[in-house]
């Protein structure tokens, strides 16, 4: 299944790894949420300090 990807240098939505003004695209969706995240201290320490 092939997830909808943003182009980060002009916004639009594709589903190729190359957006047609030859930017990179990337996954705009958060990751799945899960109980036993083994790597939640680290994003919590990132985004607060």
């Amino acid at each position: 299944m092939d997830l909808l990807k943003k182009c980060v240098s002009c916004g639009k939505y594709s589903l190729n790894a190359k957006c047609a003004c030859g930017g990179e695209t990337k996954i705009p969706h958060p990751p799945k949420y899960s109980i036993g995240d083994k790597y939640s201290q680290y994003r919590r320490k990132e985004k607060y300090g």
